[in-house]
């Protein structure tokens, strides 16, 4: 074992790529996070310094992955307490992917009065944003999405 060593939980994603390719497989999250007490979830991890994060396939195979190049990552809730119910307003959307891919679901938008339109909720989310779609969680790349619209 080496004085460098993390513990780290894996996680279940399912990893949709601008070009199309679906990489299934699991990445690694840290026992606690950096900017907040618990747990690191995904949408942490996504946060981080780097454009690139640790990823092992269904296979076995590790490589590290571009964060730029995801469209949209498919995952399941490890743990009850890391879900939270956000005060805002939920809006069915359809995302449009510069690869032509669409994702369907619902976002909720937490902005101020005044500034609570899908177009506001858009134009300050950077990075990943969170949509569910029926029992599947999503975080999908604002930098990857051709359009958006309500449903």
């Amino acid at each position: 074992m080496s004085i460098y060593r993390v513990d780290k939980s894996e996680q279940p994603v399912v990893l949709f790529q601008a070009d199309g390719s679906v990489m299934k497989g699991v990445v690694f999250l840290s026992a606690s996070a950096y900017s907040h007490i618990g747990r690191q979830t995904l949408a942490d991890l996504l946060r981080e310094k780097g454009d690139f994060f640790p990823f092992r396939s269904e296979a076995g195979s590790f490589c590290v992955t571009n964060k730029a190049t995801i469209t949209h990552i498919r995952y399941e809730q490890i743990t009850p307490e890391q879900e939270y119910a956000p005060l805002g307003n939920p809006v069915e959307v359809l995302v449009n992917f510069a690869g032509g891919e669409q994702l369907r679901g619902t976002v909720i938008i937490e902005m101020p009065e005044g500034r609570n339109r899908l177009f506001d909720f858009v134009n300050s989310a950077s990075g990943f944003f969170a949509m569910r779609n029926g029992e599947a969680l999503y975080l999908v790349n604002v930098a990857q999405i051709r359009d958006i619209s309500p449903c």
